[in-house]
């Protein structure tokens, strides 16, 4: 027993070791507290009192989170490539296993909340909130090490992923509105860590850490059995991945493989209705939500109708089907699949050809269900979404796949990514040399022509998108080939 106790800590310090060295050769450590910089500037040049209320729902919903896909795609990595069946049959542990993946990212995420939290004029809540944002930060990524274990796939995780972390984040943040009131919604136990990073909770920071921390030893303990239930069936590298791929015709092998997928993965389904699901959020909820606002605490959701609809259809449509498109390739990459693809009379260049035009068409079928459905897309920004957000799809995945080797490094690409995406919808409020420097980014075309078919906005839209589009996919075809 002494002897297995003397094992235990040098065995868990070389696997602490190796996790890092992994990380570190993934840049997890860079895109993390990369992220962080940037909000911490972005909270910086906002007015104070503005950022003290942005600050907390930015900590709480971004810095909090990003580290559970990291979490998630170095675990499906390891199961899809048989690296977590030969940890099974060593002395290593589940736990041991677990505790060296949360570790780096739990002190990652710490080392990221406190620039934040700073910027945003909170250095005062330090002492009591980030004991609480980071046992909140282990609870989350064990639960997705847990959702990773039986997945073979990053993209089958992400959506695996949704229901849990919705249940952990829309809670705590229906409390702060107001929308939840009463302290049993303090069970869920992420409600009393936003409630501490706003400054109002209704329990001492003590008591909400430890219920914290208690809840993060269960989610320990589920992540756990899932590894170790992962290293009796792990499949590693799978013959029938490999299996040739048929002739004829030769332009139906990829449409009959995603079409066989998506009806036969209810995830996948998921992923491909979620324009729909998100145009009946916004058509049914946003009406009562800016109603509530208005009454219970006078702010006026009207002129920012607009940029909601930019932001939530115009852009996160086509940009949600682009990065998962990218990571579907990713998984394909890392499978061995696009191996049998390059030796196939297929080919790359039709394999990627393929994958930007089935992206292209889902960014236009989903603007098309989600525009008119939403409630929130004027007939006048027609033109803007079909030439100018229609291609943000194929341009983030190209732009994803030019930067990404790995399901890790897809994941640090789409989070950086998202700054330039996003950032342009500023310039609906932003006027003068402020707003330009904006226009080398495509969406900002989009805000430029939103409220009306502009021929000189359209076309420096275009422009601007092959500017982009054409070297990225260049570049991307020579990663792949």
């Amino acid at each position: 027993m002494t002897a297995h106790l003397a094992v235990a800590p040098s065995r868990l310090a070389a696997l602490s070791a190796l996790e890092s060295r992994i990380q570190w050769r993934q840049g997890v450590p860079v895109a993390v507290l990369g992220l962080a910089a940037c909000w911490s500037v972005l909270l910086a040049l906002l007015p104070g009192a503005v950022a003290r209320v942005a600050s907390p729902y930015l900590l709480f919903v971004e810095v909090m989170t990003v580290g559970t896909l990291f979490a998630g795609a170095l675990t499906v990595t390891e199961r899809a490539t048989g690296a977590s069946a030969a940890l099974g049959v060593t002395p290593a542990r589940p736990w041991e296993r677990l505790a060296a993946r949360l570790a780096p990212l739990g002190v990652l995420t710490a080392a990221s909340a406190v620039p934040v939290l700073v910027a945003g004029g909170l250095s005062g809540r330090l002492g009591a909130a980030l004991p609480a944002v980071v046992l909140c930060t282990l609870l989350l990524l064990a639960v997705a090490v847990g959702v990773a274990a039986s997945r073979d796939e990053f993209v089958d995780f992400m959506v695996a992923l949704v229901v849990p972390v919705a249940l952990l984040l829309v809670v705590p943040l229906a409390v702060s509105l107001g929308l939840l009131p009463g302290p049993w919604w303090y069970a869920v136990p992420t409600t009393g860590v936003l409630a501490l990073l706003r400054g109002d909770s209704l329990f001492a920071a003590g008591p909400v850490a430890a219920y914290v921390a208690l809840w993060a030893v269960l989610a320990a303990g589920y992540a756990v059995r899932r590894l170790r239930a992962g290293h009796e069936v792990a499949p590693g590298r799978s013959g029938s991945r490999a299996r040739p791929l048929p002739e004829r015709p030769r332009w139906l092998v990829f449409p009959r493989a995603d079409l066989r997928n998506i009806t036969r993965d209810s995830m996948l389904a998921a992923v491909a209705l979620s324009p729909l699901l998100l145009a009946l959020a916004l058509r049914l909820g946003y009406p009562p939500l800016a109603a509530w606002l208005l009454d219970s605490r006078g702010l006026d959701l009207g002129p920012y109708a607009s940029a909601l609809a930019i932001l939530a259809v115009a852009v996160h449509v086509p940009v949600s089907f682009g990065m998962t498109a990218a990571l579907i390739v990713l998984d394909d990459l890392e499978e061995g699949t696009l191996a049998v693809v390059r030796v196939s009379p297929l080919g790359v260049a039709r394999y990627l050809a393929y994958r930007l035009t089935a992206v292209t068409l889902l960014s236009a079928v989903g603007l098309a269900i989600a525009a008119p459905l939403s409630g929130l897309v004027p007939a006048s920004a027609t033109a803007a979404l079909l030439l100018l957000a229609v291609p943000l799809g194929p341009l983030v995945t190209v732009a994803t796949l030019a930067t990404a080797r790995t399901r890790v490094q897809g994941v640090t690409a789409d989070k950086l990514l998202a700054l330039p995406v996003y950032l342009p919808v500023a310039a609906w409020w932003l006027t003068g040399p402020a707003a330009l420097l904006l226009a080398p980014l495509p969406t900002y075309w989009i805000v430029r022509s939103w409220s009306g078919p502009d021929p000189a906005g359209l076309l420096a839209g275009l422009v601007c998108l092959a500017a982009w589009l054409i070297p990225l996919t260049r570049r991307a075809f020579q990663r792949l080939a």
